[in-house]
């Protein structure tokens, strides 16, 4: 089992590890931390003032963090396996939580304009999946001359599964233990736990549900409430 242990807190600090294809950057006033990372790979750039990237215990980490601005935490959860891309920009305070056991195949997660994107734990995400708080141009209002696609935080609870191909966008609500169908575009509000939401936009489409990486045909009352 490979574990690197870095943490930076100096000017434009560079280190790279050949045993995991790693490299970060990061400079004066910023913070990494990984020490108790399993795995890394890739590349972590960090500039600004203030921002911390922290990578928690037994986590797996494939792909790239970019942060910059002031005051902004990127933080991947323990023994939580990420694989894809994360951007945090354009502002300041913003949040990326990935929580505790949850995993990714490929995710592009866009963090900007003072947002926040809060993801629980025990979630499973599939390949090619984009979640985004703002749409990175505006849509203006002809009359007004005021922008319409303001920017939102995202919100996705514990044990959820999001489909291939999905998009989450700005000011999503997904409640805890609910699958995202494939290919879906979700940008509402949902509050009702074990649901499947679905399509484009997408809507509830099946209530009363839960999940488990595992296939059998049946389940014990504990073994799907293992992730509560």
């Amino acid at each position: 089992m490979f574990k690197f242990l870095t943490f930076f807190d100096g000017r434009n600090a560079k280190k790279s590890s050949p045993q995991s294809k790693f490299m970060s950057e990061v400079e004066d006033g910023n913070v990494f931390s990984a020490g108790g990372a399993q795995e890394l790979r890739g590349k972590v750039r960090i500039k600004g003032s203030g921002n911390k990237v922290i990578i928690e215990a037994g986590a797996k980490f494939s792909g790239s963090i970019s942060v910059s601005g002031r005051d902004s935490l990127v933080h991947i959860g323990k023994s939580a396996h990420f694989r894809g891309d994360i951007l945090v920009k354009e502002g300041s305070g913003q949040t990326v939580w990935f929580g505790d056991h949850s995993t990714s195949v490929n995710v592009y997660i866009l963090c900007q304009e003072h947002c926040d994107v809060r993801i629980g734990n025990w979630c499973m995400f599939s390949r090619e999946i984009e979640i985004r708080t703002t749409d990175a141009h505006s849509v203006i209002d002809r009359k007004t001359l005021r922008r319409l696609n303001k920017p939102e935080s995202i919100t996705i609870g514990d044990h959820v599964w999001v489909g291939v191909g999905s998009i989450i966008n700005k000011g999503a609500v997904i409640p805890s233990d609910s699958i995202v169908g494939a290919m879906s575009f979700v940008n509402g509000k949902f509050t009702e736990d074990g649901v499947i939401i679905a399509g484009m936009p997408a809507k509830v489409v099946k209530q009363g549900i839960t999940w488990d990486r595992s296939r059998r045909d049946s389940f014990t009352p504990e073994q799907i409430s293992y992730w509560k």
